[in-house]
């Protein structure tokens, strides 16, 4: 009868392991995944605040139409 009991402790100490294990690698794959989805937004971020940079630049005569398309293809194909 202890064997039984011993065994079914046992099975359940195996299953709360496992469970946690899962509950781990999924958290650290969403973690991954955030981070990934992160660095593409910030990317953006990026983008539009160099363009708006660039543009402002444009705008106050600061460089030529030909330096402002240069630099413009240049931010846009990176």
């Amino acid at each position: 009868m202890i064997t039984i009991i011993y065994i079914l402790i046992f099975l359940i100490l195996i299953f709360v392991a496992f469970t946690g294990f899962k509950a781990a690698s999924l958290g650290i794959e969403a973690k991954q995944k955030n981070k990934f989805n992160k660095k593409i937004k910030d990317t953006k971020k990026n983008i539009s605040k160099d363009l708006l940079r660039l543009n402002k630049l444009y705008r106050t005569r600061a460089i030529t139409k030909k330096e402002f398309e240069k630099a413009k293809s240049k931010i846009l194909n990176n």
